[in-house]
């Protein structure tokens, strides 16, 4: 049972711990874009990028509009923009020192 309690969460954390989907999310942060637009700002295929872009939006992490033929996204305003902000804030104040420890290791 507690397996199934912590399912969506498990789901939450994979979403934004895949690269490439962090990659989309972090451009998205600047800009709503196509995935055509996405695919050339990261160098990705838009195939990839399309796989992608429907995991975050079946998360909620990002909204779609379509313009003509096209589909716009963009992050979620009510809950995505705020928890980046607050996740910002909570490494900067916790995890900074660490992540820059971890950089130097790599060098």
């Amino acid at each position: 049972m507690k397996r199934f309690v912590h399912e969506p969460h498990k789901i939450f954390f994979e979403t934004l711990g895949n690269d490439t989907r962090w990659e989309i999310v972090h451009l998205l942060q600047k800009k709503q874009c196509n995935a055509t637009g996405i695919a050339k700002a990261l160098g990705y295929e838009q195939s990839l990028v399309s796989h992608h872009l429907r995991r975050l939006e079946r998360c909620g992490f990002v909204r779609v509009t379509r313009e003509g033929k096209e589909r716009i996204y963009e992050l979620n305003k009510t809950t995505i923009k705020p928890l980046l902000k607050l996740m910002d804030s909570h490494i900067n104040a916790f995890c900074k020192k660490i992540a820059d420890k971890e950089l130097c290791k790599k060098l």
